[in-house]
């Protein structure tokens, strides 16, 4: 940041916009206090996507972030550090051959497949260490870039959804859908546990 004030003298607060990795879009706030110290929140957003590093699932999340800056030569230059949430969707589509699997008519099913799509949830403490360059001009214009590494801290439990036709009897769901509730449930597992790195270019207009 630089030794220049803003509207409201040296502090100076306003909107910041960006795109990275692993967040591909991401909007948040931040403040300056001091030339030697800024904070800020910040909003990652994920389409969803398959990684086949991750498992056979595809993937989409959201993270919340707060984080702080220290400008120890109180220019552009930061050490810094975030901690947030990172919540995380997987989902998986299957269509399973009834009679191919059945050794025998199954009573009450009249299909000879049938669709069944898995969901489910995970909600993951971050920690994310970074340095970068974050600089404000003189007319509030802003902009920088960073890097650093996402660490999980504290996974919740993962929370399954399933879609499935209502015809089809809970036996026959039960008997077939286990492989597929067990890709999502790997997949999250992974990204809840993988070190992530990051990094981010950034925007916006402090004032």
């Amino acid at each position: 940041m630089d030794d220049t004030d803003g509207v409201f003298g040296p502090f100076r607060i306003g909107p910041v916009i960006g795109v990275g990795l692993p967040s591909f879009l991401s909007f948040g706030g931040a403040i300056k206090l001091t030339k030697y110290f800024g904070a800020g929140i910040n909003f990652g957003i994920v389409p969803e996507i398959q990684f086949a590093y991750y498992g056979d699932a595809t993937v989409s999340y959201q993270s919340v972030n707060i984080y702080g800056h220290i400008h120890p030569f109180g220019g552009g230059f930061f050490l810094g550090a975030g901690i947030g949430y990172a919540h995380v969707r997987g989902t998986y589509a299957d269509e399973f051959d009834i009679s191919a699997y059945a050794p025998a008519p199954i009573p009450g099913v009249n299909l000879d497949s049938f669709p069944y799509t898995s969901e489910a949830t995970v909600q993951t403490l971050v920690l994310t260490p970074e340095l970068g360059y974050f600089f404000t001009f003189k007319s509030g214009f802003t902009m920088g870039i960073d890097a650093g590494i996402q660490i999980p801290i504290a996974p919740s439990e993962i929370d399954f959804e399933s879609h499935v036709d209502s015809d089809i009897p809970d036996a026959v769901v039960e008997r077939f859908t286990k492989p597929t509730d067990e890709r999502v449930e790997s997949t999250l597992e992974r990204v809840g546990q993988t070190i992530l790195p990051t990094i981010g270019i950034k925007i916006g207009w402090l004032f």
